[in-house]
């Protein structure tokens, strides 16, 4: 009777063993596919979106510039430099990488380098020469958007790989279990069955 007692609670101990530790590992896995999808979302594709909107602003400039249409320049520069300060301030809040924080700061001092330009320059008698010096600041931001546009697309095509390999593993993981729990079924009922013969 209580060699029996023994054989259930050793049976069903090792079934609760595999339970914990096959959702120990599959709550681990799927933690990373949604930390993968979040990261995405929330750093990859907003960040896509606010380099999207300063990139219109920055248009907007130049095509104001070609244009020669200074009043206009001078009447938007306030607002479009607001806009263009709170979408930094939305893009800093982001989860950056090593190479991404180097290029958003050189954005920053590129913007804050226009800003200035813009502020000193006299648009009531603007010349050839301020045209060229604002649309070579315009230029330089321009390039830097476009490095910051590639690292979503380079950091996201990395987080989607994360996740793609972390539901690999589920899978696998998933067949896995499917064979350990029959062939723990199948010792389980031999340790219950089994009775050893007595001498």
């Amino acid at each position: 009777m209580v060699s029996n007692k023994i054989k259930w609670s050793v049976g069903l101990f090792l079934v609760i063993a595999l339970i914990l530790a096959t959702n120990f590992i599959d709550r681990n896995n799927f933690k990373r596919v949604q930390d993968s999808v979040s990261t995405i979302y929330e750093d990859r594709l907003v960040a896509k979106d606010l380099i999207y909107d300063i990139q219109l602003e920055i248009h907007e400039k130049e095509l104001l510039i070609a244009l020669n249409n200074t009043t206009a320049y001078l009447s938007q520069k306030n607002k479009a430099q607001d806009e263009l300060n709170d979408s930094m301030t939305q893009f800093s809040t982001t989860k950056l990488t090593l190479e991404e924080e180097k290029v958003f700061n050189n954005l920053q001092t590129e913007l804050a380098a226009l800003f200035t330009l813009e502020n000193a320059t006299d648009f009531t008698a603007v010349n050839g020469q301020d045209n060229s010096r604002l649309q070579q600041q315009l230029d330089l931001i321009n390039e830097t958007l476009l490095k910051l546009s590639d690292i979503q697309i380079k950091e996201g095509n990395r987080q989607m790989h994360i996740g793609k390999k972390a539901m690999a593993s589920m899978e696998l993981l998933t067949q896995m279990e499917v064979w350990i729990m029959i062939v723990l079924g199948v010792i389980i009922q031999f340790i219950i069955l089994y009775s050893p013969k007595n001498n």
